[in-house]
This record gives C-alpha cells, structure tokens and sequence, in this order.
C-alpha cells in the first residue's frame, strides 16, 4: 500500500512538472514561410511551383435595387 502511494505521488509530480521554455522569444523567418510552396527545394516536384488558379475569386454580391437580398414581400 505504502509503494502505491509513493508511486502515485511521484507520477503524478513529474506530470505536474513545468513544460520545457523556447529556446528563442522570436519566431523565425523559416517558421514564417511554412505556407509557401518549397519550389527552391531539392526534389520538390514540379508542378507545385506555378502559381494556382484564384480559390474564391472577388464578387460583390448584389445591390438592393436588384432586389436578390430577400427583402420583404419578396418571392
């Protein structure tokens, strides 16, 4: 009973220890560039290195006097 207890304790004080601190309090300009695509890399494949199409191109939607915004009485 005594060896259960102390075993408890000591998992449950090394779980409660403190998590490591970063090395650095800046983020570097790697960690920045993580969402472009690596076409300077050795091996990265081709196709990845041209631009793609435009994900949601720009629209503005519709003005009130063409009445598209569901307003009252519309059908």
């Amino acid at each position: 009973m005594k060896f259960s207890i102390i075993t408890l304790s000591l998992i449950t004080l090394a779980s409660a220890a403190p998590a490591a601190k970063p090395q650095s309090g800046e983020i570097s300009y790697g960690a920045l560039n993580r969402d472009h695509i690596p076409c300077s890399v050795k091996g990265a494949s081709a196709a990845n290195c041209r631009p793609g199409a435009e994900a949601n191109p720009y629209n503005r939607g519709c003005n009130a006097i063409e009445k598209c915004r569901g307003g009252v009485g519309d059908n």
